[in-house]
């Protein structure tokens, strides 16, 4: 099986995003890692799911299905970087986004303030709240804070030239994944979660071969964990909906790590395992197919459903609009799912079916310009040690970061999240109104390195 132009896919997926970091170092765009953690989750289940179909020891299916649909994610992953890198600036440049302005006195004390105020949240979602209308997508959203805390919390040891504080940090957020794995048997929550964290951390060194490096370990070990997750995946599951305690549910993911693999792109099973949960191309591929043939075309139905999942239930009750893929991939694919599984249609399949290639590139145009945005816009406040403008477009920017949902939880999720920052934003600064009227004007400040203007 000729797997040629797969591997040319690929190569001009990989130059692409390093063209990307070249050019945004050399025109000093500025940002927190949301663009490149954006492309990094995209590539996971795109590039990765190509590229084992390249491999001499893969017995791979029909290469078809994967062919088209990766053809279709690299056209919308250029369409993204032409967005963010070209367009973006131009608004900026325009005034047609704001700018920050002025300086700020730093608050050593809210980064672990917004840790705090997700934990609150995530103990929210066990209670009647979690299961409102309205309130679970912000008491879902609420819970990012933990993640934009912690990115805090790694800057400011990063600032004070903390290199052991630093590293506590890291250390506290990879437990994350072992986290959603043992409470709900999900691995991708904390997984994107942890990714966006070390993303931001690399932005903050300026040696690209080191950065490179580590990514490469990353990627090796982060593998390895998903096909041994995989493995296991149905048991852990089955703990975790029957109800066992949290310490069996703990017993069931030790023994996985007690009998950890490596990933060998030799074996045979632990390529399986990548084709079947991280190959979206033959997914996207599928409906390539089935829609060319049928013609069954969304036309704008599910944008026009995203846009009004931005009204919130509680002020429309009558809302029909659910989050959550649904049918939509039985319905663009033709290919018939068991019940009681999952699979979510993701950006590249679902502009696809509205209005095919054209809607894959306008939309993942639209998407990098917003997601640079986003970028922008929180590394200016947090050059400027605006902790709360950073959080207010940070946690927007990490709702968005879901690359394999629908647009529907996109933009309802982004909502939320600019409530929750709001909200909690509001909460905070009159609780640091309070503190700063006992505090004694020569209260000791810490001393912080200068933060690079392209990070």
């Amino acid at each position: 099986m000729d797997a040629s132009k797969v591997f040319e896919f690929l190569v001009i997926w990989a130059g692409a995003m390093a063209l990307l970091a070249v050019l945004r170092k050399r025109w000093h765009i500025p940002g927190v890692g949301l663009t490149l953690t954006y492309l990094l989750n995209l590539s996971l289940i795109h590039w990765v799911g190509a590229a084992i179909y390249v491999l001499p020891t893969f017995d791979t299916r029909d290469l078809r299905f994967t062919e088209l649909g990766f053809e279709q994610s690299l056209y919308g992953m250029l369409a993204f970087c032409v967005g963010g890198v070209l367009f973006t600036p131009i608004l900026i440049k325009k005034g047609l986004l704001p700018r920050a302005k002025g300086s700020h006195r730093l608050d050593t004390k809210l980064p672990k303030s917004y840790i705090l105020c997700g934990v609150i949240f995530y103990l929210l979602s066990s209670t009647f709240l979690g299961h409102l209308p309205t309130a679970t997508a912000i008491v879902s959203s609420g819970q990012q804070l933990i993640v934009a805390g912690l990115v805090l919390c790694c800057w400011m040891a990063w600032k004070e030239g903390n290199g052991r504080k630093l590293a506590a940090w890291l250390a506290i957020a990879l437990l994350m994944p072992l986290t959603t794995v043992v409470t709900a048997g999900f691995l991708g929550y904390g997984v994107i979660a942890v990714m966006t964290l070390l993303v931001f951390v690399s932005t903050l060194f300026r040696s690209p071969k080191k950065v490179f490096f580590c990514g490469v370990l990353v990627a090796y070990v982060g593998l390895s964990v998903f096909v041994s997750y995989m493995r296991d995946r149905a048991e852990i599951r089955a703990s975790v909906r029957g109800g066992q305690s949290l310490l069996d549910r703990f017993d069931r993911v030790t023994d996985t790590f007690a009998t950890f693999e490596w990933f060998d792109p030799a074996n045979q099973e632990h390529l399986k395992r990548i084709d079947g949960r991280l190959n979206q191309n033959f997914l996207v591929g599928a409906a390539v197919i089935n829609l060319t043939q049928t013609e069954a075309y969304s036309h704008g139905e599910t944008l026009w459903d995203a846009a009004l999942a931005l009204i919130p239930r509680v002020v429309w009750p009558e809302k029909v609009i659910q989050a959550g893929s649904g049918d939509l991939v039985t319905r663009y694919t033709g290919i018939e799912f068991a019940p009681d599984t999952s699979v979510g249609v993701g950006q590249v399949m679902e502009f696809y079916a509205n209005f095919g290639t054209s809607g894959v590139v306008l939309g993942f145009l639209i998407m990098g310009v917003v997601i640079t945005a986003l970028d922008w816009q929180a590394a200016e406040r947090l050059e400027r040690l605006d902790l709360h403008g950073f959080v207010l477009w940070y946690l927007p920017g990490i709702a968005l970061l879901q690359v394999g949902g629908q647009l529907v939880e996109l933009t309802a999720s982004a909502a939320a999240s600019l409530t929750v920052a709001l909200v909690v934003n509001r909460y905070l600064d009159s609780w640091q109104a309070k503190r700063a009227s006992n505090t004694p004007a020569y209260a000791a400040v810490p001393r912080l390195r200068s933060s690079p203007r392209n990070v």
